[in-house]
C-alpha cells in the first residue's frame, strides 16, 4: 500500500476506513498535519519489532525536513512517497519494510535535486547503511539488493534488520558518460561529496521519527565511484561515520580521467597503430598468465603473486614480441607507465600510476574498457569516461576537445578539480579517534581502477599512523584475479558487513576470513583473504579450489 503526499488529505478525511497490514496486524494510516504522515499501529505490542525506548503507538515519516536539520546548505527536502512493503509480497527478499522516496533540494534553483530512498524495517537492528554509487551516478541508489561484495546466499542488509538508503548524487544521467550536470557547480560539489552528508542527514531525521531513536550505528559501503564516496566520508565526515567498506576505490579521480585521455591518445596515434584488438589481446593474457599463474604454487587460472609478477616483466616483454608490433606493445607501456604532473594535485600528488598490465593482472575486458572497438575510434569506456571529466569536471566547456587538453595551461583548473573530487588526504585521525573502522579492498585483476593507487594511498597511511597503529582501524586486503566488479576470473563473496559491525560492536577484528568465487564457471572456489602484502601461496598438497590448501607468503 502507497502512502503519497497527494493522497495525504484523503487519508485524513476517510482515517477510519483506510486499513491497512503493517507488521501482520492492522493498522491505521492517517495525516494528522500538513507536516506528517503517521502510521498509528491498533497493537502496542507490536512496538517490540522497532526496539524502540519509549512507549509510544505512532511512527511518524516528516513530510518535510528543514534545511536547518541538514548539516550543508540545501533548501530542505521534501517526501513524495511511503510504501509499506509487506513481506510476503511478489519478489521482497527484505522482509516487511516501509520505503520512503524523496528528494533534498538545492540552494541554486537550476541546480537538480538530490533524489533518494530510505528502506525502514519493521525488525530494526538500530543501525543504519549507506550504499554508495558508480560511474558519474546519475541513478537512484535504491539499497534494497546485496552491496558488492557480498555472500550471495546471505540476506540482504534489509533483511538483516539494517536501515539502508541510497541517492542519485544530485542528477539524472541521460546516459552512463552524461557529464553535461557537472557544470552546475552545486551538482558537481554535491557529486563530490557534498550529497554524502546531505542524504545521511535528512535519512537521520526520518529514522529519528519513526522509531523515535537514533541508530547506534552507521556504516557506508561502496565500490569504484562509490569506493571514492567511501573514502570521503571517512576523511571529510570523520565523526559521523563508525565503520566504512571501500572496494576498488576511484580515489585518484582527477589524474586518473587525465592518464586514461593520455592512453586514448597513445591508441589512437599514427593512424592507430597501436590499437590491440580483441583477438590478440586475448592471446596477450595467455601469455602473461603462462608466466606469471605459478608464481604462487599452483596452476590454478589466477596470479596471486603480483610481486614475482611484477620480476617477470622482461620476460613477458619478449614473449609478446611474437605476438604484437613495436608500436602494440608501446601501448601497453603507455597504459603500463605512470603519469607525471608537473605541479602538486591534491594532498601533493604528483604521480598517478599505471594500469598493472605488466604485474600479472589479468585484463580480459581491456579491449572493450581502454582500446575500444576500433584503432581511431576513441569509444573506448576509460577513453569516454576521462573526455567527460576533461570537458566537464576540469576545464567546465562541454564543447571543449580532450584531445588538445594540455596538463600545464590548465594547471589551475586541475588542482581546483583534483581538491574537490580527489579522496587522498592520508590524515584520518579524527576518523581513528572516534573509533572509526575502515575495511578496505582491491581485486588484482582490475582492469579499470588500477590497484596501485590504492596501494599507494594504503602505504602513505602506514607512513602516517606505522603499520601497528594502522591496523588497529584500517585493513587492507587484496584479492587475486578479481576484476572491477565483475571478472571471468574470480568475483569475491565476503561477509564483510558483518567482520566489519564485529569491529565496531565488539572491537573484534577481522582475522581468518575467507573469500568466495562467485564467477560462473568457477564458482565456489576459495582463498583466505589476507591483509597486504600478504597473498595466498599453495601449500604443495590439497584441493586447490580450498582455501585450506593455501598459507599467507608475503614478498
Amino acid at each position: 500500500m502507497k502512502i503519497s503526499k497527494k493522497s495525504w488529505t484523503t487519508i485524513s478525511a476517510f482515517a477510519a476506513s483506510c486499513v491497512f497490514m503493517f507488521n501482520g496486524s492492522s493498522t491505521v494510516a492517517f495525516a494528522n498535519s500538513k507536516d506528517s504522515i503517521v502510521i498509528a499501529t491498533s497493537a502496542a505490542t507490536n512496538l517490540k519489532d522497532f526496539k524502540v525506548s519509549d512507549a509510544s503507538s505512532n511512527f511518524t515519516i516528516p513530510a518535510e525536513i528543514p534545511a536547518s536539520k541538514i548539516g550543508l546548505p540545501t533548501s530542505g527536502a521534501t517526501i513524495s512517497s511511503a510504501t509499506i512493503v509487506k513481506s510476503d509480497e511478489k519478489d521482497n527478499i527484505n522482509g516487511e519494510y516501509c520505503k520512503v522516496l524523496g528528494a533534498i533540494h538545492p540552494v541554486d534553483k537550476t541546480a537538480p535535486d538530490i533524489n533518494f530512498q530510505v528502506n525502514l524495517p519493521v525488525k530494526w537492528n538500530s543501525k543504519i547503511l549507506q550504499y554508495g554509487g558508480g560511474g558519474f551516478d546519475g541513478v537512484l541508489v535504491t539499497a534494497d539488493t546485496g552491496y558488492y561484495g557480498q555472500m550471495v546466499s546471505d540476506p540482504t542488509p534489509l533483511a538483516q534488520g539494517y536501515v539502508t538508503f541510497g541517492s542519485d548524487s544530485g542528477h539524472v544521467n541521460s546516459s552512463y558518460w552524461d557529464s553535461k550536470w557537472a557544470l552546475n557547480d552545486e551538482a558537481l560539489n554535491n557529486f563530490a561529496s557534498d550529497q554524502l552528508k546531505k542524504t545521511k542527514d535528512t535519512v537521520l531525521e526520518i529514522v529519528q521519527a519513526f522509531y523515535k531513536s537514533k541508530p547506534s550505528q552507521v556504516y557506508f559501503v561502496g565500490g569504484s565511484n562509490g569506493g571514492r564516496e567511501a573514502l570521503k566520508v571517512v576523511q571529510r565526515f570523520p565523526t559521523e561515520y563508525n565503520g566504512v567498506i571501500c572496494y576498488f576505490p576511484v580515489l585518484n579521480w582527477v589524474p586518473k580521467a587525465i592518464a586514461d585521455s593520455r592512453n586514448a591518445d597513445a591508441v589512437e596515434a599514427n593512424n592507430g597503430a597501436g590499437w590491440i584488438s580483441p583477438e590478440q589481446y586475448k592471446r596477450v593474457n595467455q601469455t602473461i598468465l603462462g608466466i606469471d599463474d605459478g608464481l604462487d604454487g599452483a596452476r590454478d587460472g589466477i596470479i596471486s603473486n603480483i610481486f614475482g609478477a611484477e620480476k617477470k616483466k622482461d620476460e613477458v616483454l619478449k614473449a609478446l614480441k611474437n605476438i604484437l608490433s613495436n608500436a602494440q606493445i608501446k601501448t601497453l607501456e603507455t597504459f603500463a607507465s605512470p603519469m607525471k604532473f608537473n605541479y602538486p594535485l591534491a594532498n601533493g600528488l604528483t604521480t598517478m600510476p599505471g594500469y598493472p598490465v605488466f604485474k600479472g593482472a589479468p585484463l580480459e575486458d581491456m579491449y572493450l574498457n581502454q582500446f575500444g572497438t576500433a584503432p581511431t575510434a576513441r569509444d573506448g569506456i576509460m577513453a569516454a569516461s576521462g573526455d567527460a571529466v576533461i570537458k566537464d569536471m576540469i576545464v567546465r566547456d562541454d564543447n571543449f576537445n580532450p584531445e588538445s587538453f594540455d596538463q600545464d595551461k590548465w594547471h589551475d583548473k586541475v588542482v581546483q578539480a583534483s581538491e574537490l573530487l580527489d579522496a587522498t588526504n592520508p590524515d584520518i585521525s579524527a576518523f581513528k579517534n572516534n573509533g572509526g573502522k575502515l575495511i578496505l579492498i582491491h581485486g588484482e585483476g582490475d582492469q579499470i581502477v588500477t590497484f596501485q593507487g590504492t596501494i599507494d594511498y594504503y602505504n602513505e597511511l602506514v607512513n602516517k599512523f606505522g603499520k601497528n597503529s594502522l591496523g588497529e582501524f584500517v585493513k587492507f586486503y587484496m584479492v587475486p584475479g578479481n576484476g572491477h566488479y565483475n571478472s571471468e576470473t574470480w568475483n569475491m563473496e565476503s561477509d564483510t558487513l558483518d567482520a566489519l559491525d564485529q569491529w565496531v560492536v565488539n572491537n573484534k577484528s577481522p582475522e581468518n576470513l575467507i573469500v568466495t568465487d562467485g564467477s560462473e564457471k568457477t564458482a565456489g572456489r576459495t582463498r583466505p583473504l589476507l591483509e597486504y602484502p600478504a597473498y595466498p601461496e599453495y601449500k604443495g598438497s590439497g584441493d586447490v579450489n580450498s582455501a585450506g590448501s593455501f598459507i599467507s607468503a608475503t614478498p
